[in-house]
């Protein structure tokens, strides 16, 4: 694993910051726990400073100096750490009784907390000492106190602990952050492989599996999912750019030879016009089969669902009817409606509307004369599904998917009009519109189900 590519990884920097937002939330909590502590040991501390002085000036005050001193000796007996601090000192300042030789320099007599430093016995440092000033009747004045060293030392062991946790959390999650980066970074290798052979041309590729569930598992099947997609499209594309110089080949020709006719042998106007009508409706076909492929690829790409509006599909959907009534009646066939009133849908009406009319122009074209077509239109759990159901010569089931492709036809020869793109251009609007086109076996003839999703 190279060191400097993983430090300048993306994982590893959202890593690195949650670290330091850790520590520095640990250095905030443990801050409050420290300072709280230390204020519980100054708190206790001068409750007993208070009850003790209390106490003793109650002694002095009920049974006189000596029975203080008394008291004080056996407050000096239970101080085990020998932190106790005593002095008691007349009006003019010099020691009565106590265990300090005099009264602390720069401090002044007042009935109040003093916190000052003074040289420890036997040791060379000094010892800082909380205490407190008590005035007694004959203008004794009492000094009771003690020293801060293990209250200190408390202290500094539990400062000392708090930076080494933080040290070591920061540490802990440093080198977890590098697992982790390392982790998905040989994740992530593996997907730009395939990326970059992709790059070089290879699309049958695919990301292997592991079986999990975890999010790079399912970055990995849309991995493989949009790969497929893309050798699909690819596929088509070739096979469109081959049916495309088939067709386009085979009316050129057409035309050229027409043209090259009417140059080589002189003809009546008549004959000269009927060449001319035959060329012309030869190039509506080559522009009506660029245009095809033009909406095509407009549904594909979705750019058509920036024209997305909300229209009532029932009325529509009429209107597609009747435009074809005249051909359904010029091959005695029956058109059967049930088209449920106010399904309103949100989509390019203009797509919608061509897609159902190139179902029902196949329908009427395969269905012969004195057959019949139903056309359904109702709504079904959130999608709206058109159905068109004709008896005529249907589709073998095993080309449901094949006709849906740019230029299929059934009849291999291409002798009969059309371009071949009549449902590839159903089947791309309705993925335009979140749907699908499906076809089953009607017993006699086929039923072709557009479904279109119900956007909110």
């Amino acid at each position: 694993m190279k060191i400097r590519p993983l430090f300048h990884s993306t994982i590893f920097r959202i890593t690195l910051f949650y670290a330091t937002f850790f520590c520095l939330s640990m250095i905030a909590i443990l801050s409050f726990v420290y300072f709280a502590t230390v204020r519980e040991i100054e708190s206790q501390l001068q409750h007993r400073i208070n009850n003790q002085i209390n106490q003793l000036a109650t002694t002095y005050n009920a049974r006189g100096m000596e029975e203080m001193k008394k008291q004080m000796l056996e407050f000096v007996e239970e101080d085990d750490e020998g932190l106790f601090i005593y002095l008691v000192v007349d009006a003019k300042g010099k020691p009565i009784i106590g265990n300090m030789e005099n009264w602390p320099e720069d401090v002044e007599y007042s009935e109040k907390w003093l916190m000052f430093d003074i040289d420890a016995k036997n040791e060379e440092k000094i010892s800082h000492i909380l205490a407190m000033d008590k005035l007694l009747p004959n203008e004794y004045h009492l000094l009771l106190g003690y020293s801060l060293k293990s209250a200190e030392h408390t202290r500094k062991i539990m400062f000392d602990v708090i930076c080494a946790s933080i040290a070591l959390a920061f540490a802990v999650t440093i080198f977890g952050g590098t697992l982790l980066s390392g982790l998905i970074r040989r994740k992530l290798e593996a997907v730009n492989t395939i990326c970059n052979q992709v790059i070089d041309g290879n699309l049958h590729i695919t990301v292997p599996l592991t079986g999990g569930i975890d999010e790079f598992e399912t970055l990995a099947k849309n991995v493989n999912s949009m790969l497929a997609r893309i050798a699909e499209l690819v596929k088509g594309l070739k096979q469109t750019s081959d049916n495309i110089a088939h067709d386009l080949r085979t009316r050129l020709n057409r035309h050229r030879i027409r043209l090259e006719t009417l140059m080589n042998q002189p003809a009546e106007l008549p004959r000269i016009q009927e060449h001319i009508k035959a060329a012309m409706e030869e190039l509506d076909m080559i522009v009506e089969t660029l245009n095809s492929i033009l909406r095509i690829s407009q549904a594909q790409s979705g750019i058509a669902s920036g024209h997305f509006i909300q229209f009532d599909l029932s009325v529509a959907l009429i209107d597609v009817v009747e435009f074809y009534e005249e051909l359904a009646e010029q091959k005695h066939i029956t058109l059967y409606l049930d088209i449920a009133e106010n399904i309103m849908v949100t989509g390019d009406k203009p797509m919608l509307t061509q897609a159902i009319a190139n179902l029902l122009d196949n329908a009427i074209k395969y269905t012969p004369k004195h057959g019949h077509v139903t056309i359904t239109l109702k709504q079904n759990e959130g999608f709206v599904e058109c159905i068109i159901a004709d008896n005529g010569s249907g589709i073998p089931p095993e080309l449901y998917e094949k006709v849906k492709e740019r230029f299929f036809r059934l009849e291999k020869s291409r002798t009969s009009a059309g371009t071949g793109l009549g449902l590839s251009l159903v089947d791309a609007v309705a993925r335009l519109h979140r749907g699908e086109l499906l076809f089953a076996d009607n017993h006699t003839g086929l039923i072709a189900t557009l479904t279109i999703k119900l956007l909110e």
